[in-house]
């Protein structure tokens, strides 16, 4: 008698994410690479994305990787250390606040840094020496 063991009541080829008929990706599925994607564009690391999308690393990284292979540009980051991508926000936002007309001890406070680093990025804005 062929008979399917107990629990498995579809094969396994039916839960997959390929459509068989159309040969096509699945909508969710095509949704969820390119808001990891984006997200991985915006400086996001593996584990973030993982834990926002609801999946595993793994296939975080298999996005990325295949989006590498296929040449995507949404994977191209300006720099490869975040570090380097959030100073270059905290230059921009402090000179941004200083704009506004807030004081450094003001402006420290609300980035949750020292005065005196506000007062060098500032200065180095000034002198036009900022990188």
């Amino acid at each position: 008698m062929n008979r399917r063991p107990r629990g498995a009541s579809m094969p396994f080829y039916a839960y997959s994410s390929f459509n068989k008929r159309g040969g096509k990706v699945v909508d969710i599925v095509t949704r969820r690479r390119n808001k990891a994607l984006d997200m991985y564009q915006e400086m996001s690391t593996y584990e973030t994305i993982a834990e926002c999308l609801d999946i595993s690393v793994t296939t975080v990284v298999q996005y990325v990787a295949r989006a590498k292979a296929k040449g995507d540009v949404r994977v191209k980051r300006p720099f490869k250390h975040r570090g380097r991508q959030l100073a270059l926000q905290r230059r921009k936002s402090i000179s941004d606040m200083k704009a506004m007309g807030l004081s450094c001890r003001e402006i420290s406070k609300r980035l949750g840094i020292n005065v005196r680093l506000v007062q060098i990025r500032l200065k180095e804005s000034d002198n036009g020496t900022a990188k």
